[in-house]
C-alpha cells in the first residue's frame, strides 16, 4: 500500500491525515467469506495428499532397490568365499538375474 503522504507526522493534524488515508485505503468489506477459506484449505489438504502419495511411492521404490543391493552383496559374498566353482557359477548368475 503506497501512502500518497510523503513526510513525516509532525503534528497531530499530521498523523490524522496518515490515519484517515490508511482507513479510505483499508476496507472491512475485503474479508473473504468462510467458502473461500474453506475451498483453499481443501485445496491445500488435496496437494498434501498428492505430495505424501509421491513420497510413499518413492520411499517403497528405494526400500526395493536397497533389499536388492543387499541381496547382491550377500551373492557376492558368497562367491567369493566359496572355494566350489559351480556354487560360485550359481552366485555369479544370480547377481546377474537381479541386475537386469
Amino acid at each position: 500500500m503506497k501512502l500518497r503522504i510523503d513526510k513525516l507526522p509532525k503534528s497531530d493534524e499530521d498523523l490524522q491525515e496518515i490515519q484517515r488515508e490508511i482507513e479510505s485505503q483499508h476496507h472491512h468489506n475485503d474479508e473473504p467469506n468462510i467458502e473461500e477459506v474453506l475451498g483453499e484449505l481443501y485445496s491445500g489438504i488435496q496437494s498434501m495428499e498428492g505430495r505424501i502419495n509421491n513420497i510413499e511411492s518413492d520411499s517403497k521404490k528405494c526400500k526395493e532397490e536397497i533389499s536388492r543391493i543387499y541381496k547382491i552383496l550377500g551373492k557376492m559374498l558368497i562367491a567369493l568365499a566359496t572355494n566350489d566353482q559351480n556354487e560360485k557359477i550359481k552366485n555369479l548368475k544370480d547377481i546377474l538375474n537381479l541386475l537386469e
